[in-house]
């Protein structure tokens, strides 16, 4: 499925590209309103991604984002309207995920990965429409990233082995994360928000000096982020 997929795309990606040079030369030509067209390198790619990847939420934003993008180039809707559209949009995506999603217990989609990067072995964790809970206890612990969208996430670091310089990479939009850490452990929090916030709950934040056992980084967007013991 994936692969035809891929060769179908590939396939329409050429045949823009010809036609295209086509128009360019004059030996063929049609007419063709330019307005908004690089919109689609933001649709074309993200319906790819709609057929192939496990995760749908963020193909989905992307394609409403495209098409609003090119309806306001081409004059269909102002850019004021476009930037409402866009946002009531995700609202609307944010309750049917309330509505649809039951609570207690695994739901939605998620995809959990190992990845080597800079010698570290890094946990991948993608999740989305859904609540989901990972207890790392007993486990080494290099770095985790996260990706949660439309959803909750729970990562339990208690009783984990904390491997050198670790660090927790957070991308969370319209969702809700929370980090539980060991009292002991010395952890510096450095999360950018935006129409989001960052709670630093920890009944006892350690006193330390020199680096830093945990790095907690990344961004959140129409979501909350809690880290507590």
């Amino acid at each position: 499925m994936k692969r035809s997929v891929t060769i179908f795309f590939a396939l329409l990606l050429i045949a823009a590209g010809v036609l295209w040079i086509l128009q360019i030369t004059g030996l063929f030509t049609f007419e063709f309103d330019a307005r908004g067209w690089w919109a689609l390198f933001i649709i074309l790619p993200c319906v790819f991604a709609l057929f192939t990847d496990s995760n749908k939420i963020g193909p989905c934003v992307g394609i409403a984002l495209g098409v609003l993008l090119a309806l306001a180039a081409r004059d269909v809707i102002t850019w004021n309207m476009m930037w409402q559209i866009f946002l009531a949009l995700m609202v609307i995506g944010f309750g049917l995920q309330i509505l649809l999603v039951k609570k207690g217990g695994p739901h939605g989609v998620c995809e959990v990965k190992n990845v080597s990067r800079d010698g570290k072995e890094v946990r991948r964790i993608e999740s989305s429409f859904g609540r989901q809970e990972f207890l790392f206890a007993g486990q080494k612990v290099e770095g985790i990233d996260v990706q949660s969208s439309f959803g909750g996430l729970t990562l339990d670091l208690r009783g984990a082995e904390i491997v050198g310089e670790a660090f927790i990479d957070l991308n969370v939009g319209f969702s809700g994360v929370t980090i539980i850490l060991p009292e002991n452990l010395p952890a510096v929090v450095s999360v950018s928000s935006g129409f989001g916030g960052v709670t630093d709950n920890r009944r006892v934040k350690p006193d330390f000096s020199g680096t830093p056992s945990l790095f907690i980084t990344g961004k959140v967007g129409f979501g909350g982020v809690e880290i507590r013991n």
